[in-house]
């Protein structure tokens, strides 16, 4: 059959009166005490046509339905019309839109409560849910109601609600990610509520995050971006990753679950702090540190030069100040910045040289020859300044590119971290001086970039992006 409808015996543009005629003499055949399964199957189909009928009148459910598909059950051959004293003693009598809405909108209080037992104890003691209609039509309206209005509700109250209307079943058709994600967002509209933060707290399950802390940071997620208070709370290191965290875990990862209080801006840039590469916000955050150093350290030298000149001298003259402190500290301050600012150089450089071969990338040929060119720029600069430490700036690079290009490639990961078996090389480099008593630093070097790059090019000989665009 190609419809509930047409497996009632039904044609398709059959009434709701008319498939509960069809549903009541399927009934009497078909009882809950006697086959159980056939009776879940036949109160399935006829929740199915249901929906079929309420469709065709302009009826649809205010919630997300799977796609139909065909009907493979076999169909019962339709009895003759029974006499109208027993067909109207069979139909279910008919509850009022009324009723069934003030029924949906008691069960989702109660749900609301937070109590399962007592939700599902009182639904039980309905009269007006013993009819199969009246529990389907109010359990539709339920659902509707959430959808549309995504009341606070934790978990088990939602089990317990769509498993007494039978709506947590493939055979409900709502569509299950919908259902899904309606279910997270109830949840976290739950825990939000103050007076379910420790319930939240443990969900989050961050050991260090206490309760007033969660509801600092939730308060701190509900402002308006601005510049200043986020630059001063995300001074320390750990803070951009700990906030990005708490996010993840509270929305389990779907971002736009978060409720619409909370600032979309603000939760952008804690998550691009944290994401590798250069980001705006990764870039904001490091300045603000290091000019936050710079300027601590400035004042703690001036406070060591001013102190020795506050006294005399044998003469009686006041002593001169000394500004070497200030220089010191600024310069030990200036260097941790100075690499922080390099490797952000690094990081897009790496980005663009390291992506498979099957990617396209800019200037291909410039990208394939990287290695090899940084390798004869450090040689030049070594010829021409012998003595001069100049020629480590493109030579040590090239050879961390090549190494990382060829570890990505290769399944050495398996035994050693990449990176300690980078530094692992570069550290050769004082003892082999040590062993041979002469500078080899170059040579090394050279050895150290070109013969993985060589390597790597002989084993991506057959895909490379140069040969690929040529040939097009």
């Amino acid at each position: 059959m190609s419809s509930p409808l047409e497996w009632f015996g039904l044609s398709g543009d059959a009434d709701e009166r008319a498939l509960k005629r069809a549903y009541a003499q399927r009934l009497r055949a078909t009882r809950p005490d006697e086959d159980p399964e056939g009776f879940q199957q036949l109160h399935a189909m006829y929740q199915r046509a249901l929906a079929q009928c309420r469709s065709q009148g302009g009826q649809m459910p205010a919630f997300p339905l799977e796609q139909d598909v065909p009907v493979t059950l076999q169909p019962i051959t339709p009895q003759e019309d029974e006499p109208a004293t027993t067909q109207n003693a069979l139909i279910e009598p008919l509850l009022s839109q009324e009723a069934v809405d003030a029924i949906a909108q008691e069960t989702i209080s109660l749900a609301m409560k937070g109590d399962a037992d007592a939700l599902l104890a009182w639904l039980r003691t309905q009269p007006a849910l013993w009819s199969l209609q009246a529990k389907a039509r109010t359990g539709w309206r339920c659902v509707e109601r959430m959808f549309q209005e995504v009341p606070p509700m934790p978990v088990d109250c939602q089990e317990a609600l769509l498993g007494f209307f039978d709506l947590d079943r493939v055979q409900s058709r709502i569509d299950a990610a919908s259902l899904a994600r309606l279910s997270r967002r109830m949840q976290l509209a739950w825990e939000m509520q103050r007076a379910h933060h420790e319930t939240l707290r443990r969900r989050v399950g961050i050991e260090t995050f206490t309760v007033p802390k969660i509801r600092s940071l939730l308060g701190e997620f509900t402002r308006p971006f601005s510049w200043p208070p986020v630059l001063m709370a995300g001074f320390m290191p750990s803070a951009a990753h700990r906030r990005a965290q708490f996010l993840t875990r509270l929305c389990q990862g779907q971002f736009n679950d978060l409720p619409a209080s909370f600032d979309r801006r603000r939760i952008q840039f804690w998550m691009d702090a944290t994401q590798g590469g250069v980001t705006r916000a990764r870039l904001a955050l490091g300045v603000a540190r290091w000019l936050t150093a710079l300027f601590v350290a400035a004042i703690i030298g001036l406070l060591i030069a001013i102190a020795p000149a506050n006294g005399n001298d044998l003469s009686g003259q006041a002593g001169s100040v000394d500004l070497t402190p200030v220089y010191v500290l600024m310069g030990v301050a200036l260097a941790p910045g100075l690499l922080w600012a390099m490797w952000m150089l690094y990081l897009p450089l790496d980005a663009w040289h390291g992506h498979p071969e099957h990617v396209p990338v800019r200037w291909p040929w410039l990208n394939l020859l990287t290695v090899p060119l940084l390798c004869a720029a450090g040689t030049a600069l070594k010829l021409w300044q012998p003595d001069n430490l100049v020629f480590l700036l493109p030579l040590v690079p090239a050879a961390w590119l090549a190494l990382r290009r060829f570890w990505r490639r290769s399944a050495t990961g398996d035994w050693v971290s990449p990176n300690v078996f980078r530094v692992g090389i570069f550290l050769l480099v004082p003892l082999l001086r040590t062993v041979v008593q002469q500078d080899v630093t170059l040579p090394f070097l050279l050895v150290l970039a070109m013969i993985p790059w060589c390597w790597d090019l002989w084993r991506q000989r057959a895909v490379l992006r140069v040969a690929d665009r040529r040939a097009a």
